[in-house]
């Protein structure tokens, strides 16, 4: 199942970065995939040896043998030391996947998966594709990260993150300010909430000058007498007494 997040951050942890000199790089793909026992090595045996007669890629060979496409990826990237992702894990940030038109992406097959001060991580089939690369860095006007993920797990995701399977866009709930007064008594009352400062403000001023005078004053609910006010205030928000 694909994650999809509304923000988010690059997630540096959910990306093995597979550095040159790592454990795995340099390592035949047969021994990668028996050290990772996802296959027995009677399969990976024979599938080396179909490979070597009919000249095919090992990997093609082995993802017919019953190696799933995204362990297969992810060996050949920590083979060649290029940064695997694994797109069904991986908190992708949506504001990073509107950054690229879907047709684009699905032309590219790539997906845009997080942001930061640096640029667009964006993963991709192969990592070291420098044209594919240049493509996106021109696309996004920005400075591009490629990471390594599998073919099928971009296409699903690129489907998940279309406009029609968006998580609504919820607008921030309007400010207020709320207008209060504090009575003899200790206890405070409110007044109103105003849509600005301005206006809490105004009405704070005209129900500090019917207090002055000892008139009585329009609450939200009811009214009061302004000889009991001792001050009015005005707080941002709703305010807890």
């Amino acid at each position: 199942m694909m994650m999809v997040q509304e923000h988010g951050a690059v997630a540096a942890a959910a990306i093995e970065e597979n550095p040159h000199g790592g454990p795995r790089h340099n390592v035949p793909l047969g021994t990668l995939v028996l050290r990772a026992g996802l296959l027995p090595l009677e399969a990976i045996e024979q599938s080396l040896r179909e490979a070597i007669k009919t000249g095919r890629r090992l990997g093609q060979v082995l993802a017919e043998r019953g190696l799933e496409e995204r362990d297969l990826v992810r060996l050949l990237a920590a083979q060649n030391a290029q940064p695997f992702v694994d797109l069904t894990t991986f908190p992708i940030d949506f504001e990073a996947v509107r950054l690229l038109p879907q047709a684009v992406a699905r032309t590219y097959c790539a997906i845009p998966i997080a942001r930061d001060e640096t640029g667009v991580t964006v993963a991709v089939p192969n990592a070291d594709d420098e044209r594919q690369g240049d493509r996106l860095r021109d696309a996004l006007k920005s400075p591009v990260r490629l990471v390594t993920a599998s073919r099928t797990d971009i296409k699903d995701a690129i489907e998940l993150a279309s406009p029609a399977n968006a998580p609504p866009v919820v607008p921030p709930p309007p400010e207020t300010h709320e207008v209060l007064v504090r009575l003899v008594n200790g206890a405070v009352v409110p007044v109103d909430s105003m849509p600005s400062l301005e206006a809490a403000q105004a009405l704070a001023e005209r129900v500090a000058s019917e207090a002055q005078v000892g008139a009585m004053i329009k609450m939200r609910e009811g009214t009061i007498d302004g000889s009991d006010v001792v001050s009015v205030e005005v707080f941002r928000g709703e305010h807890a007494s």
